[in-house]
């Protein structure tokens, strides 16, 4: 990774960090989208819809609307998509570590996405606030934008490089041959599940089956691309 290719992956998670909340919501940060992107970022469009597609049925359990607290995709993704692509032999055990990974960031992306809001409550819930004029309103409504863009250009920028380096440095290590059997075993299983967890949460009852069944044949499907 190039300081000039590491800049591009900074302003791109930068733009997928605003688009869950801030501007534009256009779901381009949802992880099929970001992380497809990453992987393109460094010539691999294929690596980085794999992981992206990964991360989408992994977060399928967590819909993106409400109050609750829910994984960050946009940053997460893309920095996932980017380590995949750039990854020397794209097994599945480093499919699942990166994966794993853009899980691992997209939950500290909420806890700062929390900050955030903390900080939008003091600058807009002020009544001083309301009763000025428009102009003063648009002004902290982009400040809080800039506060938001400056949080995910920070998770991107200090976290992309660690994650490709730890993939890398994993990809080093001689696999062993009982290891990469129960990543398969893990893979199908962890893929259905989260499949069936995500139908149940939208739709509850007997309807989750069909969705545990289609995570399997997805989780196949995968292992087969990859392995």
């Amino acid at each position: 990774m190039t300081p000039g290719s590491w800049l591009v992956t900074v302003a791109l998670g930068t733009v997928l960090g605003l688009d869950a909340i801030s501007w534009p919501q256009t779901m381009a940060s949802r992880p099929l989208v970001s992380g497809t992107l990453g992987g393109l970022l460094f010539g691999d469009a294929t690596s980085g819809f794999l992981v992206g597609a990964w991360l989408e049925v992994l977060n399928s359990r967590h819909p993106p609307f409400g109050a609750a607290r829910y994984p960050e995709t946009g940053p997460a993704a893309l920095i996932a998509g980017a380590a995949y692509a750039l990854s020397d032999t794209h097994s599945l055990p480093v499919l699942v570590a990166a994966a794993l990974a853009g899980w691992v960031i997209g939950w500290i992306g909420m806890h700062s996405i929390a900050l955030v809001r903390a900080h939008n409550d003091r600058l807009l819930g002020d009544p001083k606030c309301l009763e000025g004029s428009l102009a003063e309103l648009a002004r902290r409504h982009r400040r809080a934008i800039r506060f938001d863009a400056l949080r995910a250009a920070t998770i991107t920028g200090t976290l992309v490089v660690p994650v490709v380096l730890a993939i890398r440095l994993m990809e080093a290590v001689p696999p062993h041959p009982e290891g990469s059997a129960w990543v398969t075993v893990l893979a199908v299983v962890g893929l259905s599940g989260f499949a069936g967890v995500g139908a149940r949460v939208l739709g509850g009852g007997r309807e989750g089956w069909p969705a545990f069944v289609f995570g399997g044949v997805a989780a196949l499907a995968l292992v087969w691309i990859v392995g």
